[in-house]
């Protein structure tokens, strides 16, 4: 047994386990696993802090929530009093990143990765139409109005992972009605499928694939997810989305250390 470092955040409910001591990606996957057994520590997915200001998430997919937790932590320790901006480098993005950040009211802000592509998906015979949006890292099917089941969701799994075999999948499903959003993330290195409490990058692809048909101008959906809100900013212009913002709070524990083999 041997001692690490970690810290716990919360990005509007999902809650990402971060390492703190530096390891080889080799060994991402053994100490990921013992991490999320652990059930007092409630986690959905781990991080891994990879340099100064590098993460890489587990499966190297990109997070949108775990960078905007990032960012304040190195905000923090950093000494940065109130508001101020911090560039980070993040596992499935190929260009760093600028977070908005407020230490006081732990406010985060990103610009996100804009999707590579927003498809309409019809695969599956899903009614009511659906969305197909990469985000380089991560695909999402975006449904509306069909139950968040994960018979639902392994349907749609096995068509995206036969046709695109991603490093990361999810199946984003909003319900119009409530105007509520059930995230469902699939990771392929970690063979691990969470109902999330609440996704930077799905909410991302929802308010890309919601503006996808508008004109240009500037767009906002706040998404209220099962345990919390990210509010999403859209920008287009010429027919194109040309910056896509997630932002709300984010809480972080204190450092603390656990045993793992």
């Amino acid at each position: 047994m041997k001692k690490i470092k970690i810290l716990v955040a919360n990005p509007a409910g999902n809650i990402t386990i971060f390492v703190l001591d530096h390891f080889d990606r080799s060994g991402y996957q053994p100490i990921a696993s013992q991490l999320l057994a652990k059930k007092e520590l409630a986690g959905e997915q781990v991080a891994f802090v990879a340099g100064e200001n590098t993460m890489h998430m587990c499966g190297m997919e990109f997070c949108g929530n775990a960078s905007r937790a990032f960012a304040l932590m190195l905000a923090k320790r950093r000494g940065i009093a109130g508001y101020g901006q911090v560039e980070i480098n993040v596992s499935g993005c190929d260009k760093p990143l600028l977070v908005e950040v407020n230490t006081e009211n732990q406010f985060t802000r990103i610009e996100m990765p804009p999707p590579l592509r927003i498809e309409r998906w019809e695969e599956g015979a899903l009614p009511n139409g659906a969305y197909l949006v990469d985000m380089d890292g991560i695909i999402h099917i975006v449904i509306k109005d069909i139950a968040p089941t994960l018979e639902h969701f392994n349907q749609i799994k096995g068509i995206v992972n036969e046709k695109y075999d991603p490093p990361a999948m999810g199946v984003m499903f909003y319900d119009t009605a409530a105007s509520t959003l059930t995230p469902v993330v699939y990771v392929k290195d970690v063979n691990s499928t969470y109902f999330e409490g609440s996704c930077g990058s799905g909410t991302t692809a929802v308010a890309a694939a919601f503006s996808a048909g508008e004109p240009e101008g500037t767009y906002h959906f706040t998404l209220q997810q099962p345990a919390g809100t990210i509010t999403a900013t859209v920008e287009k212009n010429h027919g194109r989305i040309t910056a896509v913002y997630i932002e709300g709070a984010v809480s972080l524990s204190e450092v603390m250390e656990v045993e793992i083999e």
